[in-house]
C-alpha cells in the first residue's frame, strides 16, 4: 500500500479563478484511486499565491514538506505542478525530495516526470521557469490595472470598508459620522483603548459585524481613503468616496499614531487613574506624581521624590466640581481656551518635508562610502535635516489638533459631555487644557479640605491666578 499527501492551493491568479479548491479535491482523489493510492492526508491552503512576487507564507505547504522528508508517504499528488510552486528556487526543493527521498508526483492535468533522471529534472526545470515567468507576467498585467484604476479614481475591489457602502463610492454616512468622532478623540489626546471600550459598551459593531479591537480601528483611522486618498508606491491619487475627514486632520492623526513612542495598549497607573503623570508636588516641581494604596486599599497620590501621600478620593471629587462649575459660566470660553494660534501653510510644510526625506536618503548613501572628515560632516547634515524634519512633523500635527477642552465646550451640554468622559487619556487631555494641578501640603487626620491649602499654588491654565484668587474675586 503507497501512501500520497494531496495539495491544494487557490489564488487570485488566472488559473485559480478557474479552478476552486473543491474542484481541485474531487479531480486530485480520483487521480489518487485510479493510481490505486491511499491518500494520507490532505494539504489545503487558501487565497495563497505561490508566484515569486508572493510574501505570504504558505503554512500546509511547509507542513506537506516536512512530512514527506520524515517519510509519512511516498507521493505527492496536486491538481497542476503550478499548483505546488511557482517559483524556480522551490521546486529545486522539490527536486531534492524526489532525489534524496524517494518523493514522486502526480499531476491531474501537468504531465508527471521521473525526477530521479537528469532528462526528467531538466524538462521540469522548463516547466517551472515557463511557470514561473506566466505568474510575473499576471503579476505585471494586474499592477497595470491597479495603477490605472488609480489615476482614473475607480474604486479598486475588496471587502467593503468601515464608512464606505459596498460599491466603494458612496459614505455609509452613520459610519462615517462615527470615524469623524474617533478622529476628534485621538486629536484630543484620547486612546484607542478608551474608543474600543466606548464602542462595544454602545453595541457599534465592525463592517463584519464584530466587536471592535484598538489594532482596527488605528488601521481604519491610517487609511488614506478617509481623507478622500488613495496611496500607491507613494503618490497620491484622488479616491473614489468623498473624503469623510479633511487632508490635514488625516496627516495629523497620521503622526500621532505613528509616533514610535506612542503606545497602543499602554497599561498600568497612567491609564487608570487622571492624576498619574498629570498632578505636580508643589514642594518637588516638577516632579509628578505617582499611585499607591493605604491599608484599607484606598487609593493615594505619592511624590516619587519626597514621598508625601494624599488621599485621591477628595481631590478626584473637587477637581470635578471645579471643572463642571467652569464650564458652567457664561465666561467660560474666554477663561478657557487659548489664543486662536495663526494659520498654517500645510501644503509647503508636506513638499519641504518630502524634500528632506529625498535629501536624507540621498545623503546616507554617501555616508555609508565616506570616510574621516567627510563621514563626520555629512553626519552633522543628516542630524540638522532630521531635528528640521521633526519640527514639520511636530507642525503638522499641532494644526490638525483637537484641543480637548475646545471640543468639550462645542458639545451641546458641556457638563454631560465631561461626565460620559471614560477614557482616562482623554479626561487627562482635558484637565491638560484647563488647569495645572499642584498638590500642596496632604490632608493630616480629620482637617477639613481646604482647596486653598492642600492644592498648592494650581490655577486655570489661561489665567495666572490661582484657583483661591480666581474664586475670591
Amino acid at each position: 500500500m503507497e501512501l500520497a499527501a494531496i495539495y491544494e492551493r487557490i489564488s487570485d491568479d488566472r488559473e485559480g479563478r478557474e479552478l476552486g479548491v473543491e474542484r481541485q479535491d474531487k479531480d486530485n482523489h480520483a487521480l489518487a484511486r485510479r493510481e490505486g493510492l491511499t491518500v494520507f492526508g490532505v494539504y489545503r491552503d487558501n487565497d495563497i499565491s505561490a508566484s515569486t512576487n508572493s510574501r505570504k507564507p504558505r503554512p500546509e505547504y511547509n507542513r506537506l514538506i516536512a512530512d514527506a522528508k520524515a517519510g509519512k508517504f511516498s507521493v505527492i499528488v496536486a491538481y497542476t505542478a503550478g499548483r505546488l510552486t511557482r517559483r524556480p528556487r522551490e521546486h529545486e526543493d522539490l527536486i531534492d525530495l524526489a532525489t534524496g527521498y524517494g518523493i514522486r508526483y502526480r499531476y491531474v492535468r501537468s504531465p508527471s516526470f521521473d525526477l530521479n533522471t537528469a532528462q526528467g529534472r531538466e524538462i521540469a526545470r522548463t516547466m517551472a521557469a515557463r511557470d514561473a515567468g506566466e505568474a510575473e507576467e499576471i503579476a505585471e498585467r494586474v499592477a497595470a490595472e491597479v495603477l490605472d484604476r488609480a489615476e482614473r479614481g475607480e474604486y479598486h475591489g475588496g471587502p467593503r470598508g468601515y464608512g464606505i457602502a459596498l460599491n466603494g463610492r458612496d459614505l455609509v454616512e452613520e459610519e462615517a459620522v462615527e470615524i469623524r468622532t474617533w478622529y476628534v478623540h485621538v486629536l484630543a489626546g484620547g486612546s484607542l483603548s478608551g474608543l474600543e471600550t466606548s464602542l462595544n459598551r454602545r453595541g457599534v459593531l465592525t463592517a463584519t459585524g464584530k466587536a471592535w479591537r484598538a489594532p482596527v480601528i488605528r488601521k481604519i483611522l491610517l487609511n488614506p481613503r478617509n481623507a478622500g486618498l488613495r496611496i500607491l508606491h507613494g503618490i497620491e491619487y484622488a479616491a473614489p468616496n468623498p473624503a469623510i475627514v479633511s487632508v490635514a486632520t488625516w496627516r495629523a492623526a497620521k503622526q500621532i499614531l505613528e509616533n514610535p513612542a506612542r503606545r497602543i495598549h499602554q497599561s498600568g497607573p497612567a491609564r487608570r487613574h487622571v492624576g498619574t503623570g498629570l498632578f505636580i508636588c508643589e514642594r518637588c516641581d516638577p516632579v509628578t506624581v505617582n499611585v499607591n494604596y493605604d491599608r484599607n486599599g484606598k487609593l493615594l497620590y505619592r511624590c516619587l521624590s519626597c514621598h508625601r501621600t494624599w488621599r485621591a478620593d477628595p481631590i478626584h471629587r473637587w477637581i470635578s466640581d471645579m471643572v463642571e462649575a467652569m464650564l458652567k459660566r457664561e465666561d467660560a470660553r474666554e477663561r478657557l481656551l487659548p489664543e486662536p494660534t495663526k494659520g498654517v501653510d500645510l501644503q509647503a510644510l508636506w513638499a519641504e518635508s518630502a524634500a528632506i526625506e529625498s535629501n536624507l536618503g540621498e545623503l546616507a548613501a554617501e555616508f555609508a562610502l565616506s570616510r574621516g572628515a567627510v563621514k563626520v560632516a555629512l553626519k552633522t547634515g543628516m542630524d540638522r535635516g532630521q531635528a528640521r524634519l521633526d519640527e514639520i512633523q511636530a507642525e503638522i500635527t499641532a494644526a490638525g489638533r483637537v484641543d480637548a477642552i475646545a471640543a468639550l465646550l462645542a458639545a451641546r451640554d458641556p457638563v454631560a459631555a465631561y461626565r460620559a468622559i471614560t477614557d482616562v487619556s482623554l479626561h487627562q487631555a482635558v484637565l491638560r487644557s484647563m488647569m495645572i494641578v499642584r498638590l500642596g501640603a496632604p490632608i493630616r487626620g480629620r482637617a477639613v479640605w481646604d482647596a486653598t491649602k492642600f492644592m498648592g499654588a494650581s490655577q486655570w491654565k489661561h489665567d495666572p491666578r490661582t484657583w483661591g484668587e480666581i474664586w475670591a474675586g
